[in-house]
This record gives C-alpha cells, structure tokens and sequence, in this order.
C-alpha cells in the first residue's frame, strides 16, 4: 500500500556512481562504507552495473593491516571543497529529512511551510513507524527510515562507535562552507556535463539515471 509513495529517487552511493559512469565508461567504481546491505544493493537488476565492487570499512581496514599501513603517517591529499552540509549529513538519523527541508526551502519556498517530517533507526522502529503510516497514525508528508540505529554512521562495518561516528560526522558537515548542493559549483558543472541546467530538468528524462524502475 505504501510503495506508491515512495521515492523513486536512487541512493546516493547508485547516483554518484551512475554519474562516474555516464562522463567516464570505463572507469571502475568502488564503494566504501560501514554497510553490508550495499553489497546486495548493487545486484538489483535495475541499478546493476553502476558499482563494481563494494568494500566495508572494516574490510579496508585489515587491507591496510595486512600491508602495515597506517594511514595517520601518510600525507594528507586535499581535494576540492564540493561536498554541502546537507550531503555530509545524509549519513546519520535525521540528516536526509534535514537536507530535503533545505532543498524545498530553496527551491519552493511557498511551500516550505508545508514540510513536515519524522524519522526511525533500526528495522524494528522502522517497521512500527511504516505500520502506524499505513494506518494513517502519522503525522508528517515525510518519513526516513534509517536501517541501522543511528543511521549510516550505526553500520556493522563501521569501526568506530554510533555515538562518536554521529559526533564527527555532525563536525565534518558544519566545517563544509556549502551549506546545500544547490550552491556547489562542482555539482553545477558536473549537472551541466550530464545535459541538467535547471531544477525542471529533474523533472523529465535527463534525470532518469537518478531514478529507480519501483
């Protein structure tokens, strides 16, 4: 009754990889996080082929243990600022609903009001939460669900705490000077590059690598 409703919308790990592979085809894309469902993710047949392989944290790390690498002794390469508060905050309970309040603030600011949401971590939260919708319990235009408790930063791969993973990660979004993506202008060139100059074009075909067949 509820897949209706859903977002249609890829991950974010599917969406960058979609757009690695769309401006460069042969190059080959690895994922790494504290998620091992991402692992099953990129065998559904309708995002299949975005993302080569898929590595935990856990994993890299004893790749690192085994070669006797500590990364803390390595040089710092520093990349171009593109990543946006918002995005950085997709990784803990709460943040998705954050980011998307911000992006209708931006973009529909008429109906920014109208923006109501609530969130759950853990699949049995989750469940109860998806249950009382389905009875017409909640109240909010749009619900988050987290699998893991406490979100991305909660995975099973993930080697450090919940509660400190939250911590940086909460510091890691404030220190980016890109409060949402609409103001990076690495995602404007990279749009730009995949034929999307404007918000309506989200709307029709040259956004369809973003969307998933449900």
């Amino acid at each position: 009754d509820l897949v209706p409703h859903l977002s249609p919308s890829v991950s974010p790990m599917i969406a960058a990889e979609k757009i690695l592979k769309k401006l460069n085809p042969e190059c080959k894309v690895v994922f790494i996080g504290p998620c091992i469902a991402k692992k099953g993710e990129i065998k559904n047949p309708d995002v299949e082929g975005a993302v080569d392989f898929v590595l935990t944290f856990q994993e890299l790390k004893d790749i690192f243990d085994a070669f006797n690498i500590n990364v803390e002794e390595l040089p710092e390469d520093h990349s171009l600022e593109y990543a946006s508060r918002e995005g950085r905050l997709y990784g803990r309970t709460g943040g998705v609903s954050i980011s998307v309040n911000e992006a209708v603030t931006r973009l529909f600011p008429d109906k920014a009001k109208l923006f109501t949401s609530t969130q759950s971590n853990g699949i049995i939260e989750c469940k109860k939460l998806l249950e009382s919708a389905k009875e017409g319990k909640v109240d909010a235009r749009f619900i988050e669900g987290m699998g893991c408790i406490g979100g991305c930063v909660g995975g099973p791969k993930a080697i450090i705490s919940k509660e400190e993973g939250r911590e940086r990660l909460n510091s890691l979004a404030e220190s980016s000077k890109i409060k949402i993506s609409l103001d990076s202008d690495v995602m404007y060139t990279i749009l730009k590059k995949l034929g999307i100059n404007s918000a309506a074009d989200f709307k029709g075909e040259k956004a369809e690598i973003f969307e998933r067949k449900l």
